[in-house]
């Protein structure tokens, strides 16, 4: 391969521009994003059971459905809430493959088919919700302050049909449009009057609006499907149904004789405010395995074209999240650190060796890029930040076999080889410690990629692309170097042998670094490790006990850094959570809002922000976590400076009395409800209350907890109908019609659906409601009846049920099947959270629970030991990779350990790098950390294979040592050079997540590098001198 590539350079040259022009081709096609996608471990089920209360939720939906899911392996956890009318249980798998995932999910709905027929029988049946992944590219609000919502809705549709046709869209959603439904008002007195009850109407009404096949009607050979209509077409024929007939005259009683028929907007149960006004959001979800930047642009040259010519006056479209913008300054941002990588390389490079040689090392680099693009283009890995990444912490490994491989050809030429000899065999002799450096690099890389969990798969393309880019590394090595080397350097005639001689680029180079008196500090430094060289091989037990001693003594640092998972993302958009006293009416939590709204429109830092008030927002982040539906919660997405944001905060906090706020930043993996959190488990709900309000009044004291409260809230009152069983029965009168009456007495029933002339407009739902413009609903419960089937006479419902008020719970939630309450907090400003989290475990020492009642913690620590014990079984793997690998370079079970020792002073200048820095521990860290393992080995491999070389041509070991040192030193320092300036950008311009990451590569490649030069002579001058004694002996 070697000596074809040197002979036959304009094929390679043809073969390299062709392959060059798919990969860019990939590269402009490429699906992109700006994180990686995580398949969710978490699914859902909920269960909807009418008029219920938590206790019988718990008892009859939640339970049965629990023990069914408890059989599925790979279970993590399993959490439920019981709240009126639904039950929700939420199941996290532990860390496994998306495969998995996916089997599992397959097997949940199995178990929920098999459940089905023993959940009551008024129950709806179980909704299964898997794609918690999914979230809104673009989210658009509409608002208007003097238009009414149907208009904004009407212009809405609009839209989302516009935007709906495109194929690279998924869905289109509205939200905050209101609804509209036909109200039927039953006048009670009316009723009374004609004696027919609320459930006679609601039945007459049902059984007129059908729509049933008739069968095939056979005529002549042909089949002719009868069809049975009598479905409402309009509110006339509602109003004119007959629901009964006079006792008194005989004559038929018309809907519109007891009732009032109206079309009205459905009762809110949650509403949308885009920057003060009320509105609506229409959300946009992408197609997959899409390029977003170019369907955005096609998107919004739609709806500028829509804005001119279509929106209404007055009304105003705010973009309120573009992913496509985010991913693209993502992309962007890192593109641009690559390039300057490249550069700064390719300087360094230029610097070190020369023109030549910089140009010979640094043109296959984006060979290999173009490579890596070609191989996440067929393997449909998207182009992300991590992607991008790989390629930045690849840069340095590209270059590090170029440079091997053309400084032995350069030691090939000072010996007076001829140039086509120095190129064949100089890469040649250097070919196989090239091959296992880079094997020993993947095997520290690919362990990573059998990481699962969060953590696991936002970085499991980092290993596989880096990988990839080490082998197209060593192909160029093999292939474009040599020829590259053969094509730029001085070719003499007839192939005589020559010296190589610097060009003139070189030459004027070197008299720039003369007069910054370079070569004179390069000299000193020379000298100084030749001394300290000297010194170690003279006392190598000293030497190596000393840098033991300095590892331990590094390592006492460690417990001085924070530790933090994943940072927040890195972007100037926050969300705020805005929480009304328990049992606010949704008026009361809009009211509220409003006044957090009139705060934002005044704030500097805010550019634009959107709130609904009753439910979450629409998911516009893949980790996002829109609010539970409740009548006293709204949730804002703000977008502006998120360093102001906890100002901004605390202003409203001032200005809005009442409220209680939670401020939240996106996360990389799945948020924490409370980073301290503190779990007491047991069965009865009064003894897990004290505890519970022990426990937090004890987090209280702790210093650095904030906003400390438990996930019960407080008890509500509840209007009981209590129906006595034998009175019932006794009269004919079922559960079902208690209900369904009560229903329409309190909230209102729906009876059937109408269809609408325009059939692009969803059937209008037909709602019987009983009212009393001078009664409240209890007073209406008080006087309402219903119709016996058994006498065909009225009952009351007071002679057949008891109404009762009675306190009753909000919630009951349960954990791995066992009731549950979690007491959370946030943590001040300043405060280590691990650190308060131990806090809070100490003040727990003493707490005194009842018998069969347990204490568990979580929060951000439990998170983090996790994913750090995720890291460990890869780490392992990646030791005994590199040590395997090794003992196959050397042929010897000694000798790799040299190498593997070198390894800890790595981790020196790392815990140095973090601490100078002043970055946490976290997983991109530690990841920095294990990448590092196969770069540092990298040296050791160069220096222990060139030691071996010259010991069969040398008078003594510690001559060949010095000799090797003094050879080697220049291509590794090199190589530690092009490392730290390569990822310098990243450093420094790549944010608080991967920042940690390069400092720790940059930190732990300069020490370790400068310890191997002394570490690996001592360690092989001391093993060298056991065996001589021991052959002596």
């Amino acid at each position: 391969m070697i000596a074809w590539s040197v002979k036959h350079k304009s094929i390679l040259a043809l073969l390299t521009g062709l392959f060059m022009m798919l990969g860019i081709y990939a590269y402009v096609v490429m699906e992109r994003q700006e994180n990686p996608e995580v398949t969710s471990p978490v699914a859902s089920v909920t269960c909807i059971y009418p008029g219920a209360s938590p206790e019988d939720i718990e008892k009859l939906i939640v339970k049965p459905i629990e023990d069914k899911i408890d059989t599925i392996s790979g279970i993590k956890k399993l959490e439920s809430y019981s709240v009126d009318s639904a039950g929700v249980i939420q199941i996290t798998l532990k860390d496994m493959s998306d495969n998995e995932i996916n089997k599992k999910w397959d097997k949940l709905r199995e178990k929920i088919d098999d459940i089905k027929p023993e959940l009551p029988a008024d129950a709806q049946a179980p909704v299964i919700k898997t794609d918690f992944s999914s979230s809104y590219g673009l989210i658009l609000g509409l608002s208007g302050e003097d238009n009414t919502n149907q208009e904004m809705a009407d212009v809405a549709r609009q839209i989302k049909n516009m935007l709906s046709k495109d194929t690279d869209v998924k869905a289109v959603d509205i939200m905050g449009d209101e609804k509209q439904q036909v109200e039927i008002d039953l006048n009670m007195s009316k009723l009374q009057q004609y004696g027919i009850s609320p459930a006679t109407v609601a039945t007459q009404l049902g059984a007129r609006n059908i729509n049933i096949p008739g069968g095939n009607l056979e005529l002549t050979g042909t089949k002719i499907p009868v069809q049975v209509s009598g479905e409402y077409q309009s509110m006339e024929e509602i109003k004119n149904t007959i629901v009964s007939v006079s006792t008194d005259s005989g004559t038929p009683v018309y809907l519109k004789n007891v009732a009032e028929v109206l079309q009205t907007p459905v009762k809110p149960e949650k509403q949308v405010f885009v920057n003060g006004s009320q509105g609506v959001l229409i959300g946009v979800k992408y197609a997959d395995g899409i390029n977003i930047l170019n369907v955005e642009k096609r998107l919004q040259d739609k709806i500028h074209g829509f804005e001119k010519s279509k929106l209404y006056a007055g009304m105003k479209l705010t973009e309120l999240n573009n992913q496509a913008s985010f991913v693209k300054d993502s992309i962007d941002m890192f593109a641009d650190n690559l390039i300057e990588g490249i550069l700064l390389v390719f300087i360094v490079v230029l610097i070190s060796m020369g023109l030549r040689s910089a140009a010979v090392v640094s043109i296959p680099i984006p060979v290999i890029c173009i490579l890596v693009f070609g191989y996440m283009y067929l393997t449909r890995i998207p182009l992300h930040q991590v992607a991008v990444a790989s390629l930045m912490i690849s840069l340095s490994l590209m270059v590090a076999n170029g440079i091997v491989a053309n400084d032995n050809i350069q030691v090939y030429l000072a010996r007076g080889e001829t140039l086509t000899n120095a190129c064949i065999n100089g890469v040649k002799e250097v070919g196989i410690p090239i091959l296992t450096s880079s094997l020993t690099t993947v095997a520290s890389f690919l362990p990573l990629a059998m990481m699962n969990g969060d953590a696991g798969k936002f970085v499991k393309t980092l290993p596989i692309l880096v990988s990839v880019a080490l082998a197209g590394s060593y192909l160029t090595s093999l292939t474009i170097v040599p020829a590259l080397a053969h094509l730029l350097n001085r070719q003499p005639a007839k192939d005589k042998p020559v010296k190589a001689e610097p060009s003139r680029f070189t030459v004027w180079i070197q008299k720039i670094a003369e007069k910054l008196h370079l070569k004179q500090l390069l000299e000193k430094g020379n000298e100084l490790y030749g001394r300290l060289l000297s010194f170690s091989l003279k006392k190598p037990r000293t030497v190596l006990l000393f840098f033991a001693g300095l590892f331990a003594a590094s390592s006492l640092i460690v417990p001085t850094l924070a530790v933090q998972l994943f940072p927040p993302v890195e972007r100037d958009q926050y969300v705020l959570n805005v929480t009304t006293q328990d049992g606010s009416t949704l008026e009361k939590t809009l009211a509220q809002s409003q006044k957090v709204a009139a705060v934002l429109e005044n704030e500097k830092s805010v550019h634009s922000f959107a709130s609904t008030a009753g439910d979450g927002f629409m998911k516009y982040y893949v980790t996002f976590e829109p609010e539970q539906q409740a009548t006293n919660k709204a949730q804002f997405l703000i977008n502006g400076t998120r360093s102001e944001a906890a100002a901004v905060e605390k202003r409203i906090l001032e200005a809005v009395p009442g409220i209680s706020t939670t401020l939240k930043y996106l996360e990389i993996s799945l948020p924490l409800t409370y980073p301290i959190q503190v779990r007491v488990s047991g069965d009865d709900i009064e003894k897990l209350r004290s505890a519970a309000a022990e426990i937090e009044e004890r987090c209280r004291t702790v210093p650095g907890t904030r906003n400390v409260e438990d996930n019960y809230g407080d008890n509500s009152y509840r209007l009981n109908v209590n129906v006595n069983e034998e009175k019932a029965n006794l009269v004919g009168i079922t559960n079902y019609d208690v209900a369904s009456t009560v229903r329409m007495a309190v909230n209102g029933l729906e009876i059937l659906k109408m269809k609408q002339k325009d059939l692009e407009k969803d059937s209008l739902p037909v709602i019987a409601k009983i009212s009393d413009k001078d009664k409240t609903s209890r007073e209406i419960l008080n006087t309402i009846f219903l119709t016996s089937q058994v006498t065909g006479k009225n009952v009351p419902l007071t002679q057949i049920a008891a109404i009762q008020t009675q306190s009753s719970l909000n919630q009951i939630i349960r954990r791995n099947s066992q009731r549950t309450i979690t007491i959370g907090s946030y943590v001040e400003d300043g405060y280590n959270t691990a650190a308060v989290m131990e806090n809070v475990e100490k003040s727990m020492k003493d707490l005194r629970l009842p018998d069969g009642y347990t204490l568990e913690y979580g929060g951000e620590s439990e998170n983090s030991t996790d994913a750090f014990s995720s890291m460990t079984l890869p780490t392992i793997i990646a030791v005994i990779l590199i040590y395997i690998i090794l003992v196959f370079q050397f042929g010897d079970l000694v000798e790799p350990l040299i190498i593997m020792g070198t390894i800890p002073l790595s981790f020196i200048g790392i815990i140095w790098g973090l601490k100078w820095m002043g970055y946490p521990i976290g997983f991109m860290a530690l990841l920095g950390a294990i990448s590092l393992m196969g770069v540092v080995v990298n040296n050791g491999i160069v220096l222990l294979d060139y030691i071996k070389v010259l010991i069969p041509q040398s008078d003594s070991v510690k001559e060949a040592i010095v000799k090797a040192c003094e050879t080697r030193m220049r291509p590794i320092m090199i190589g530690m050079v092009t490392t730290v300036f390569s990822l310098l950008p990243l450093m420094t311009s790549g944010g608080p997540l991967w920042a940690p990451m390069a400092t720790a590569v940059i930190f732990g490649m300069i020490l370790s590098t400068v310890l191997t030069m002394i570490v690996i002579p001592c360690a092989y001058a001391m093993i060298a001198s056991v065996r001589e004694k021991q052959k002596g002996n």
